[in-house]
């Protein structure tokens, strides 16, 4: 966590921008005011990030026509931009799973630079530690919501600048006036009725929308993985299990590059006129394998079977620290979280670096140490998942321990849970991390990448 105040503590949020490289699923930002084009647009063009922007619309030229008119231009390069006439005055950027800034810098090269602005860059630990996650897509999906957000056009772009002439000729008291007839779209006086329990109550149906949606686009697959499954790949493994390493082929096969980068967006534009034809040509090319591309034979032969023995219902409650830091090793999503936590969190703080393997077993002590607020540690919360309640509501008991504040617990979110409970149950729910929703968008489905 920094503090950034520009020049008064020589910290730029420039200087926070992600580099090439650094693993990013996608940009959301609410920047109220803006001209500039040369720091997070080209940021986001440059690294082929998705980024979704919310800024603000009135009769006073919030956004200059330049700015609007490259975000416009390059919708083309996954570049979405929404307005919020009157009453948007929020200074918020999240690149989803590298980190946040918070704070009081317009999107202006003098915010940026110059100004004395101050506001918070949260890492991406410091997002899970403080369970900012869920708060921070909660706030984004507000604002899709709103019936008052409109997109961008060249309509509007027109307008404003039109209004921009009128405001270099016109005497300030009369500019308001005569720019307000010029608006297209109509005043907004703001949110007012926007209550704790409605916002947590479309959060939760969200969720369950998108987990059926996306389940049954698993379910599609299921159907099919055995018509294509590789010689090497043993008729009884479970049919879950299969398309989750198909998809995990795909992702980093497929749509990996050879420098590294992951471009599913471009996937997504290239395919999602015709997703079925995507996902033919890529299970034709999964069946053609001589052997696992990437070590999928090792999730089959030992990951997932060790998963499934360890959260058996006679075993979980049970498990010892070592039984939890195999778990960990078996889960992709841990794997990859626990690589980006700081060594002090893991109670190392007098060193500065550790290998994956080498932060598992402090990892795994760390974790059986924490409790939610219920008293629960991590063996009790995956059994309630796994062992209690109808098994077709088992999206709602993943929904509560990891999104709500009575049963979370800090580093072992959504796609850690997800992820394990399908290799404990396949017979009744898929695994699923953010890998999975990222290859499924690269075949061309409309899936949100956080889910």
């Amino acid at each position: 966590m920094k503090l950034i105040a520009s020049g008064v503590n020589k910290q730029f949020l420039s200087s926070y921008l992600p580099k090439k490289g650094d693993e990013v699923d996608g940009v959301l930002a609410a920047i109220a005011y803006g001209n500039d084009t040369d720091t997070l647009l080209k940021n986001c063009i440059d690294n082929k990030y998705r980024l979704d922007i919310w800024m603000r619309y009135d009769h006073t030229v919030p956004v200059q026509p330049r700015l609007l008119s490259q975000l416009l231009k390059n919708i083309k390069n996954n570049i979405f931009c929404q307005l919020i006439p009157d009453v948007l005055h929020s200074k918020i950027i999240w690149w989803k799973g590298y980190g946040a800034y918070i704070g009081s810098a317009n999107l202006t090269n003098r915010a940026w630079w110059t100004n004395i602005e101050t506001g918070m860059f949260f890492t991406e630990e410091d997002i899970i530690s403080n369970n900012l996650t869920s708060q921070l897509e909660s706030f984004f999906d507000e604002l899709n919501d709103l019936d008052e957000s409109i997109p961008l056009s060249q309509d509007i772009i027109d307008e404003q600048i039109e209004i921009l002439v009128l405001r270099k000729k016109s005497g300030a008291d009369e500019i308001d006036s005569k720019a307000k007839k010029i608006r297209k779209v109509p005043v907004f006086n703001g949110v007012s009725d926007y209550t704790k329990g409605s916002v947590v109550d479309k959060k939760k149906e969200r969720f369950r929308q998108e987990w059926q949606s996306t389940i049954a686009k698993i379910d599609n697959i299921a159907s099919q993985i055995n018509d294509f499954r590789p010689k090497w790949i043993s008729a009884d493994i479970p049919a879950y299990w299969q398309v989750d390493q198909f998809l995990h082929a795909y992702y980093y096969n497929e749509v990996r590059q050879k420098n590294n980068t992951y471009p599913y967006e471009e996937f997504y534009s290239n395919h999602e006129r015709d997703p079925n034809s995507a996902l033919m040509n890529a299970l034709v090319w999964w069946q053609g394998q001589p052997e696992a591309p990437s070590n999928e034979d090792d999730t089959f032969n030992y990951s997932a079977p060790k998963l499934r023995e360890l959260l058996a219902k006679d075993k979980l409650l049970s498990l010892s620290v070592d039984d939890i830091e195999e778990m960990c090793r078996c889960t992709h999503a841990t794997k990859d979280h626990l690589i980006k936590m700081t060594t002090a969190t893991l109670g190392r703080p007098d060193i500065k670096t550790l290998s994956r393997e080498e932060r598992l077993p402090l990892f795994a002590s760390w974790l059986m140490a924490q409790r939610n607020q219920k008293g629960q540690d991590i063996r009790q919360i995956l059994f309630d998942i796994l062992y209690t309640g109808k098994p077709e509501n088992i999206w709602e008991r993943i929904y509560s321990a990891s999104m709500t504040d009575e049963l979370w617990i800090p580093h072992y979110g959504i796609n850690s849970i997800a992820e394990v409970v399908g290799w404990a149950q396949p017979e009744t729910t898929p695994p699923r991390n953010g890998r999975t929703n990222k290859s499924l968008r690269a075949l061309g489905y409309p899936i949100r990448i956080s889910f």
